[in-house]
């Protein structure tokens, strides 16, 4: 195949090969964002348990000492423990659900760079073919130039 032939082939080839990389690129970023959110939301969740392990200790502390106060005030801290206690348990569950939300989005991130590592290969392998394309057609116009100037003495002397 001619170097011309050659680079027309590859240069289609080549900007499909750009997009897809940059297709991979975006959806590795979306993934490294998605996995940024998930561990922000696991943060937020163990944080949102420690503070109710903190009212947990309060409240029973606060029954250690002693049970000074009216019964409304005693059944008040004992409602006001057992909602904790309750949104402790959900968050506790919710934690878990959290935890593999982002062992997903790891997964996930992991899976978008290896497509854009093997984009970015598939990419650089068909540029370097369009270049060296390139550095054939314009060695074969070097060649033919030089042969005109050769033959240009030729053709005056013919004349």
């Amino acid at each position: 195949m001619n170097p011309r032939r050659r680079l027309d082939i590859l240069t289609p080839v080549v900007r499909l090969r750009e997009r897809r990389v940059e297709v991979a690129r975006l959806e590795a970023v979306a993934a490294r964002d998605a996995l940024a959110a998930a561990e922000d939301a696991l943060a937020a969740r163990e944080r949102a348990i420690a503070a109710h392990d903190a009212a947990l200790a309060r409240l029973d502390a606060w029954f250690a000492e002693g049970l000074s106060g009216s019964a409304a005030m005693v059944e008040t801290a004992l409602a006001r423990r057992e909602m904790v206690a309750d949104a402790r348990a959900r968050d506790v569950a919710l934690r878990d659900q959290d935890r593999l939300a982002v062992q997903q989005a790891r997964e996930d991130l992991d899976t978008a760079l290896r497509v854009l590592v093997r984009a970015q290969g598939r990419f650089e392998a068909m540029s370097g073919q369009r270049d060296h394309a390139r550095w054939a057609l314009l060695a074969q116009r070097d060649e033919r130039q030089q042969q005109e100037l050769e033959d240009l003495p030729a053709r005056r002397a013919a004349r």
